[in-house]
């Protein structure tokens, strides 16, 4: 691991922690599994003993009463899944969209051959300020590790949010063999916001998944020049899409497609699985709805859907159980952190330890950040190292049981923690 001191621009940071477009009222925890689901939350019960008959045979009747055959199946401890086995490295580079004269400023993270030196890399904000990867060193394509190809993998960020801003996550998989490539959704960025210039909310949602096709499109392309040095390295039959609160959204809208009065963008059929993060949907009211019933109804693309039960602005419901009801992914799994906000999933709580020991702090940086912090890093919620080791547990176990040989974590298996609900069907 690479130590270092983390560096942020103070006008930027609280901007990143901007919150989705779909909002909702109180706590709200998990609904009960429906026919076909299997729940884990606290462990698993023992299983019935086998009834005995009331009345014995008239021949010998034994003095005791035999005890049941039943043998109580021990279920393994569940092993969480940490840094993989590459180093990581990061490269930044513009891809654009020649048709919408669009160009996306794009984060990648791939595994790096081994004994591959760098400085630590720096997650740069508009202003030149950074914050310092405690991991990952920045990196040409040239040193990619040779035993590709690697899965490919879509961040989509939050609204307001930069394309770095679950690093923690991104570097995460990266490590356990995975090309993950992140853009900024021009218009919807932290820039756009402390600018006060965002692009008009339609024009947002239509461009969305179009940036992660145009990224899936250009890590393919091996005529482009923009990611040559990845296309080789990149397997075009192993795609999938994450993305956090509004990039959730944008996560669902690539597996059903999505329009508006703008035009119609279509589901990419590339994309092989879907992880979408505390996702904002919508609720039943077709006006207040992201994406309709019949765009959920539509999917099928294998799904694992992580939330915070706490969540204030996605609540669970109804934003996760709409999503849960209508989709027909196959398999699906819904995962849900006891005590998790909105924030748990981003790099925030890491933002707002190293602020108070920099020098010459704008204080009211500081309170943007304690202020947006409540909800993710406050006593009570869920430690973020935990929130990060359960969410990149879970992640990375579905991708592998995807993409790779791995097995997804089953709760009939492995004794599933306290501290998360978790649902299969």
């Amino acid at each position: 691991m690479i130590s270092g001191t983390r560096h942020i621009t103070a006008l930027l940071v609280g901007c990143l922690l901007v919150a989705a477009s779909c909002s909702g009222d109180g706590d709200t925890l998990s609904e009960p599994a429906t026919t076909g689901e299997t729940e884990a939350t606290t462990g698993t019960e023992a299983p019935p003993t086998d009834p005995i008959d009331s009345e014995p045979p008239a021949t010998e009747a034994p003095d005791t009463v035999p005890a049941s055959t039943t043998t109580e199946v021990a279920l393994a401890a569940l092993e969480s899944v940490g840094p993989g086995e590459y180093d990581v490295g990061v490269s930044t580079i513009t891809i654009t969209d020649h048709e919408r004269e669009r160009p996306l400023t794009v984060d990648v993270w791939f595994p790096l051959a081994k004994g591959t030196t760098g400085e630590p890399h720096q997650y740069t904000f508009v202003t030149g300020d950074s914050y310092e990867s405690p991991s990952a060193i920045s990196a040409e394509p040239a040193s990619i590790a040779p035993d590709g190809p690697f899965p490919l993998i879509v961040y989509s960020h939050g609204s307001g949010g930069q394309r770095y801003i679950a690093s923690n996550y991104t570097e995460t998989i990266a490590s356990h063999g995975y090309v993950v490539v992140a853009p900024d959704h021009t218009g919807n960025t932290a820039v756009e916001r402390v600018l006060g210039t965002p692009d008009d909310s339609a024009l947002i949602a239509i461009n969305r998944s179009q940036d992660v096709e145009v990224v899936i499109d250009a890590m393919l392309d091996p005529e482009s020049t923009e990611t040559a040095g990845f296309v080789a390295s990149t397997d075009p039959e192993r795609i999938a899409v994450t993305g956090h609160s509004f990039g959730g959204f944008t996560t669902y809208a690539v597996a059903s497609g999505y329009s508006n009065e703008l035009g119609e963008v279509a589901a990419d059929s590339r994309v092989d699985a879907i992880i979408p993060i505390a996702p904002a949907v919508g609720g039943d009211d077709p006006d207040d709805q992201l994406l309709s019933d019949e765009r959920l109804a539509s999917i099928t693309t294998p799904a694992l859907v992580i939330a915070g039960t706490n969540d204030q602005t996605t609540p669970i419901d109804p934003n996760v159980r709409r999503a849960w009801d209508l989709t027909n992914s196959e398999p699906h799994y819904r995962l849900e952190l006891v005590d998790a906000q909105h924030q748990s999933f981003t790099d925030l709580c890491d933002y707002l330890e190293v602020f108070p020991t920099l020098r010459d702090v704008n204080p009211l940086v500081l309170e943007t950040v304690e202020t947006m912090g409540a909800e993710g890093c406050s006593p009570g919620d869920m430690p973020i190292e935990r929130a990060q080791e359960l969410t990149n547990t879970f992640a990375i176990s579905f991708l592998d049981s995807v993409f790779e040989d791995g097995e997804m974590i089953d709760p009939d298996v492995i004794e599933i923690p306290d501290d998360v609900n978790y649902l299969v069907k």
